[in-house]
């Protein structure tokens, strides 16, 4: 019989895929594969969009990995920053980031 192949790169692949992250309490939290990502970006010290993560890592919504990221103690900042077309958008960052 034929055996059903499974794509290169597929979902599969990466839902067991948890990383460690130390925060500040001296624990290690689990993340998963995009909430890793995510963090990583963050920790460059920059101050990222949701548009933004979504171009640098191809997510089409991270602002559910940083409500994750957040629930599991990842003290995750955000600003209200204007926008030119007078409608407004959040930044987020981690505490202690270069500006």
């Amino acid at each position: 019989m034929d055996q059903m192949k499974i794509a290169a790169g597929a979902r599969s692949e990466r839902a067991a895929a948890t990383l460690g992250v130390h925060t500040d309490k001296g624990t290690q939290k689990t993340l998963a594969f995009h909430q890793q990502r995510v963090y990583d970006l963050l920790q460059s010290g920059k101050k990222y969009s949701a548009a933004d993560i979504s171009v640098a890592l191809r997510l089409s919504d991270p602002r559910s990995c940083i409500r994750d990221l957040r629930a599991k103690g990842i003290d995750i900042l955000d600003e209200w920053v204007p926008s030119e077309h007078g409608s407004r958008f959040k930044r987020y960052y981690l505490e202690g980031g270069v500006e």
